[in-house]
């Protein structure tokens, strides 16, 4: 690493660094029982990403639980606040589908951004891969990407592209998957490269991030791509540690069908890429049936 870019890093820790503290700070205005703007009472912290802080509400005037969601960016302070607030509430307020979160309400305490969402019953795949150690078969994995496939569908539909599909981010609620956190959302005549966000994707980030944030269909589709490949990891198991040190790749690794290791290279760009969600789903409706 140059100079230049061990400088640039070393900045960007510290801002992490200062930006987790003052959430610390902020959090004791939000911790448990507090009432918020004399309607959402807290009931527990849900997560806390690089964008903001997300707790789970009773909804005092129409007795629901709710999402409130506050915005606090690890990077660009209050003007990037305000764009990913936007961005994300508008994203929400255009959708209607019944895999994403109803907007409810936005409002300002005091210098916080906030929203308020509709709750999902569910736990993440996260939480079911890497907590409960749930292992999928390759038909069960399809099923499910197909699933959330018709949900990133109505989404491409109003012409958004998510750009943060992951483990984290999809709800498994029975036979029902759900995506949340459109925080990365963006319309798809928006530039690859945004000037006026200089924190969002930069020249010299790793080509990976690139892939995933690009404003395009594709940024989801290989996305969805590294979200089947840790369902079908999620039955793997190497008998040979010597093989196992060799550090083989999925295709090496994975007993998979041909076709769901062809939808895999094409999801991850490494064929030519498919663009349309029909289509991904008619390949794994010709997959499923041959697969126990």
């Amino acid at each position: 690493m140059n100079t230049m870019n061990f400088g640039k890093h070393l900045k960007q820790r510290w801002s992490k660094l200062i930006y987790s503290g003052l959430r610390l700070w902020d959090d004791l205005s939000f911790r448990q029982g507090t009432v918020i703007a004399s309607r959402y009472q807290i009931q527990s912290k849900l997560g806390m990403g690089s964008y903001g802080v997300a707790y789970l509400c009773l909804d005092i005037a129409a007795n629901r639980l709710c999402v409130l969601k506050r915005m606090s960016p690890l990077r660009g302070g209050h003007p990037r606040a305000q764009r990913i607030f936007d961005q994300e509430t508008t994203a929400l307020e255009q959708l209607d589908h019944p895999g994403i979160p109803a907007l409810y309400e936005r409002f300002r305490i005091g210098r916080h951004l906030c929203f308020t969402m509709e709750y999902f019953e569910g736990i993440s795949l996260d939480e079911l891969l890497f907590h409960e150690n749930r292992a999928y078969t390759e038909k069960q994995s399809l099923l499910i990407i197909r699933k959330l496939l018709h949900v990133i569908e109505h989404l491409h539909s109003q012409g958004i592209i998510h750009r943060d599909i992951r483990t984290a981010n999809v709800i498994v609620d029975q036979e029902h998957i759900r995506l949340i956190d459109l925080g990365l959302a963006r319309k798809l005549n928006e530039e690859v490269y945004d000037s006026s966000d200089p924190y969002d994707v930069e020249e010299d980030d790793p080509m990976e991030k690139k892939l995933r944030r690009r404003v395009h269909v594709t940024s989801d589709f290989y996305a969805i791509g590294h979200l089947l490949l840790f369902l079908l990891y999620s039955t793997y198991s190497s008998k040979d540690e010597k093989q196992d040190s060799q550090e083989l790749g999925w295709e090496q690794e994975l007993f998979i069908h041909p076709h769901t290791k062809k939808l895999l290279r094409q999801l991850l760009m490494a064929e030519q890429p498919i663009e349309h969600i029909p289509d991904i789903i008619e390949l794994i409706d010709q997959i499923t049936p041959h697969l126990e």
